[in-house]
Order: structure tokens, then C-alpha cells, then sequence
């Protein structure tokens, strides 16, 4: 097999599995220009190491192509077209610098409160749709993608059910939510009826004062002077600032600090909580778990009734 045929074979298969795959579809592609139409058991290792390594240390970019490559060669491995990848047993390890915000919920209440002063932003979302908008993103663990896609007809709440459709991996879900941030859709949802309906109950959820559906970068374009308004920012000179994303973190986060409080089986929870996220695997929903004070202190709690007793969970045999 060729080199070109072999690229978007492999691409065809990825794609079907429900994977996105458009970086590594772009790398993929490129290294098989790079490389020229020639059979893949003539894949030379110093020119595959080539192509992945460039010039100075390891970068993100290095390590994007070098994940993407062993992906495609294990491919070929397993279908008997090379014996072996021609790369390196190891890829290139980089420091991970990043680290998601985990707002507190003295944070989360600023953020909320603040959106009053929105009108100040000239900002197209109405104080309410934005503060609502806000609750659902940490209330339910959406992406903010989720939650802009959301139309009329996919929130049941007589149900308390939200359907979300086609989200990352092509996948959908169906997410149960409390009764009071139901409350708080309900309060939207009757000013909502209010405005212009485009599409019918097919019209999005939160929507701007005209009824049009609302963009992910006018929405982080109005998250950001909010954080900005409430003073809600990392330590000088950090590189990244809170996102909107992070919501989902925080939500991640600090239900796991409740399960741990409650005295719950965290490990067993966790796949209910990866579902919930609609993660494909606990792996996903780990990246999620950053180790903040208030985690790490419930968790110790957890480790010396358990070192005391001898039994996990509440501390009782």
C-alpha cells in the first residue's frame, strides 16, 4: 500500500469512529507531501523522526505530530503493513504548563452578581440571559458550546431534562438537572417567549435581544469583561487567564469535593460523573480533577479515617 492511500484510509476509519480528527487529518496529509506517494514499507525512521522534530527542544507541535504519527503507524502495524513505527519507543516529553482555573464559589457568586452591569458592556445578552447562561455552564457541567446550542425545544423542564445533541465526538446525552437551576431556566424561559422565535421551537435557548442565536466569541468577548469588572484573575504575569470553560472544571471539581464530604465511594461515582460530563472514558473526566486545597483536604480527610479504621466511605466498619 501507499503512503497516500494508507493516509486517508486511515482518516476514513477515524472519521466513522466519531472522531472530529482535523489536526491530526492536517498532519497526516502533510507528512504524506512531505514524504512523496511511496510505499509505507519504505518509510525511512531518520526521515519520520525528521519530520516530527524540527530544530531546538520538544514543543507542543513536535509532540502534536509525533501523537498523530504513532496513531497512523500503529495502524499499519496492526494491519501487517510495517513491522514496526519508524519513530522512537518514546515521543517527545514536554512540561505541561497549563493548568485550568478552579473558581471558588465566593468567585462564582461575583461572577453571577456582576452580571447586572451589562448593560454598561453594550454586550447583545441581556443581564438574565447571561446570568442564566452562567448557572447552566457550572450547574450542569456543560461546554459553553453545549449550552449555546442549545434550542427551545431541547430543554424539558417539566422533565428537568436537558437533551444535547451532536457534541464533541458526535456524541449526545441526555442531562438531568436540579431543581433549582430549573427554577432558573424556567425564569428564562418565560422571558425567552417574549422574544422573536426565527426558527420556531427549533430557536435557540439563550438568545440575543433580537432572538438570534448567540456566538461562542461575542459570548467569551462579554466573559472576559466580566472577569475583568469582578477582578477575577490569576497572579501577575500568568501566561492564561480564567475562561469560560472553566466553569465545567469547577463543576468537576467541586462535585467530587462533595462526594468526598458525603461520604460517598468516590471511585465509584467517578464513571457516573464521566457520563454525566459526556466523557467517552474516566480518563477524560480525570484531565477534569485538578488538585485545589479544598479537594486535597476532603481527600486526606477521606485517607485518615480510612488509615484509622480501616474503612472507606463514612469511617464506620
Amino acid at each position: 500500500m501507499n503512503l497516500y492511500a494508507a493516509v486517508e484510509s486511515y482518516i476514513q476509519i477515524k472519521r466513522s469512529m466519531g472522531a472530529v480528527f482535523s489536526s491530526d487529518r492536517r498532519v497526516l496529509r502533510a507528512f504524506a507531501l512531505s514524504m512523496g506517494d511511496i510505499p509505507v514499507a519504505a518509510l525511512q525512521y531518520e526521515r519520520c523522526q525528521a519530520y516530527c522534530r524540527g530544530d531546538g527542544p520538544p514543543t507542543r507541535w513536535w509532540e502534536r505530530k509525533d501523537q498523530a504519527l504513532r496513531g497512523f503507524f500503529n495502524y499499519l502495524v496492526a494491519r501487517g503493513h510495517i513491522e514496526k513505527p519508524p519513530l522512537p519507543d518514546h515521543g517527545p516529553r514536554i512540561q505541561k504548563s497549563f493548568e485550568a482555573y478552579i473558581y471558588s464559589r465566593d468567585e462564582l457568586q461575583r461572577l453571577l452578581d456582576g452580571t447586572v452591569f451589562l448593560h454598561d458592556f453594550r454586550c447583545t445578552l441581556s443581564p438574565l440571559t447571561f446570568r442564566t447562561l452562567l448557572l447552566l455552564l457550572y450547574g450542569a457541567g456543560l461546554r459553553p458550546s453545549e449550552g449555546l446550542r442549545l434550542r427551545c425545544c431541547d430543554v424539558d423542564l417539566g422533565s428537568r431534562v436537558l437533551m444535547i445533541w451532536d457534541t464533541k465526538f458526535f456524541k449526545s446525552r441526555l442531562v438531568p438537572v436540579g431543581s433549582d437551576l430549573t427554577k432558573a431556566l424556567v425564569a428564562h424561559a418565560n422571558v425567552r417567549r417574549d422574544l422573536p422565535m426565527p426558527a420556531g421551537q427549533s430557536s435557540a435557548f439563550f438568545a440575543s435581544r433580537h432572538g438570534n442565536a448567540i456566538s461562542l466569541a461575542i459570548l467569551e468577548r462579554c466573559f472576559a469583561r466580566l472577569r475583568e469588572h469582578t477582578g477575577i484573575f490569576r497572579t501577575a504575569g500568568a501566561r492564561w487567564q480564567p475562561r469560560l470553560h472553566d466553569m465545567r472544571h469547577a463543576f468537576a471539581v467541586h462535585r467530587l469535593i462533595e462526594w468526598y464530604r458525603e461520604g460517598a465511594d468516590v471511585q465509584s461515582c467517578l464513571p457516573l460523573l464521566a457520563t454525566y460530563l459526556g466523557h467517552i472514558s474516566i480518563s477524560g473526566t480525570q484531565t477534569y480533577l485538578s488538585m485545589t486545597p479544598e479537594l486535597l483536604s476532603e481527600a486526606s480527610k477521606r485517607f485518615e479515617c480510612y488509615a484509622a479504621t480501616g474503612a472507606v466511605g463514612n469511617g464506620h466498619e
